[in-house]
C-alpha cells in the first residue's frame, strides 16, 4: 500500500505519514488507531514497532547509569 493510499483511507496527511515512516514526529493516538484499522494491525503493535525503531534517549540513559541511593 502506498502512502497516498494509506493517507486516503486513514485520513492523516500524506506528509504526516511520510514523517512517521522516517521516524520523525509524534503521532496522536487517533492517528495511530486510524492507521492500525486500515492496515488491519493492532495499534499496540504499531507503537511497539515505533519504540523499537526509535528508542527513547531517557530509557537508554537510565539503563547505562546505575540508580543513585
Amino acid at each position: 500500500m502506498s502512502l497516498a493510499e494509506l493517507a486516503g483511507q486513514a485520513r492523516p496527511a500524506k506528509q504526516v505519514l511520510s514523517h512517521l515512516e522516517q521516524g520523525a514526529g509524534n503521532p496522536m493516538v487517533g492517528t495511530l488507531f486510524s492507521i492500525a484499522v486500515v492496515l488491519g494491525a493492532p495499534a499496540p503493535r504499531l507503537v511497539a514497532e515505533l519504540s523499537d525503531a526509535n528508542p527513547s534517549p531517557c530509557s537508554a540513559t537510565s539503563e547505562r547509569i546505575p540508580a543513585m541511593r
